[in-house]
């Protein structure tokens, strides 16, 4: 789409355009400025601000809107320049659609974690409906032991069964279809599981349980462990009150999935992930954040930064940072607990020597009292999601 801005300001525009103005450089043909839309005249006009100065410019043609801050390119110059509009990148408008839609809606794992955990302590699961019971149990399955992390080729598949990668894999080559146990996969099973067993009576009986708000998984902000929700305890008297749970609770997770796959960006090598883990008495989170950096002059590749946080009860809030160059490795830990730090300095020599194994060198370790401060960088695509 092309502006031709008309008689408002034309004087100014032309004096710009044939330099004879200060603004002379901004209007060099090629040059991109930001406009910005202010409002409408009595005829119909519209009014920009761009690159400094207020002009009129035709509406748009119908269908055709303009966003209220846009891009446009200078084309030609004269008393009536034409510019021309750059569209704004699809896919992040498309990310920043589906965060205004999922960010009130999400919560943290723990609270749908904690049900599955207090179902598993107590006959009540036996009162459910059988196709929620199979449900509940794929949704167990999907989530990882702590073996299943603790070897290199376990953590990638972990990762790969996470929920980020439901949809590329299945879009992908049929070799990469997704994995039975897939933690998105199941959440959606459940979903729809619960939406075929009739809603409960009015006046049924709720849960009684604190009320949680864990930050979303967002590229912009520190990372925040998760620590586990309040032990449940059950009868058969909740189970009214357990399903409606299980739906909001089941909502809020899948939102929270879906917000970290589009806070993930391949194309600049970023990704948001969270894995389930199985304790004692009760399940985990493992939140990741992996970044590939770009390779310096000479280097074949970059550095990558891999940042995570867990709240086990047996450790409480540990968070920490890995950065690899190479063959050299430096970890920086964070451990809510005195006492977290010295089991986790105690382990700094079997550390060294799994990563010598490996061909790495371990170039700097540390490990500290306290969590890191938090960012509390939003991103602008938060601040608009939650206008």
């Amino acid at each position: 789409m092309i502006i031709q801005p008309t008689s408002l300001a034309a004087q100014l525009w032309a004096g710009a355009a044939a330099g004879t103005t200060a603004a002379a450089d901004s209007w060099r043909v090629g040059t991109l400025l930001l406009a910005r839309v202010t409002g409408q005249n009595e005829l119909g006009k519209l009014l920009l601000e761009i690159g400094g100065l207020t002009v009129e410019a035709d509406a748009p043609g119908t269908g055709t809107q303009l966003p209220p801050q846009f891009q446009v390119r200078v084309l030609t110059q004269g008393a009536q320049p034409q510019l021309e509009v750059i569209p704004g990148n699809t896919d992040e408008q498309v990310a920043m659609q589906g965060l205004r839609e999922r960010l009130p809606q999400q919560n943290g794992y723990a609270p749908l974690l904690g049900v599955l955990a207090a179902l598993g302590r107590s006959p009540t699961a036996r009162a459910l409906p059988a196709p929620l019971r199979a449900a509940l149990a794929t949704l167990e399955a999907a989530i990882n032991k702590p073996d299943d992390i603790s070897s290199p080729l376990g953590m990638k598949e972990a990762i790969a069964r996470s929920g980020t990668f439901l949809e590329a894999h299945l879009t992908g080559p049929k070799e990469e279809t997704p994995a039975a146990d897939d933690f998105k996969a199941a959440l959606l099973g459940l979903r729809r599981t619960l939406a075929d067993i009739p809603a409960s009576r009015p006046g049924s009986s709720t849960l009684s349980r604190p009320l949680s708000d864990t930050p979303p998984p967002l590229a912009q902000r520190s990372l925040v462990a998760q620590p586990r929700a309040a032990e449940l305890t059950v009868t058969e008297d909740d189970v009214d009150g357990l399903v409606n749970q299980l739906r909001s609770d089941t909502r809020a997770a899948l939102s929270r999935v879906e917000i970290a796959q589009l806070e993930s960006q391949p194309h600049a090598g970023l990704w948001m992930i969270e894995i389930p883990v199985a304790g004692v008495r009760g399940y985990d989170v493992l939140q990741l954040r992996i970044e590939e950096g770009e390779p310096a002059p000479g280097e074949q590749e970059g550095p990558w930064t891999v940042g995570f946080a867990i709240d086990p009860p047996s450790l409480g809030a540990v968070q920490g940072e890995i950065q690899l160059r190479t063959p050299r490795v430096s970890v920086r830990l964070w451990a809510q607990h005195a006492e977290t730090v010295s089991r986790l300095e105690n382990e700094f020599m079997s550390l060294r020597r799994l990563l010598e194994k490996s061909g790495l060198v371990l170039d700097h370790f540390a490990c500290m009292h306290g969590l890191p401060a938090s960012s509390g960088a939003y991103s602008a695509v938060l601040l608009e999601a939650r206008a």
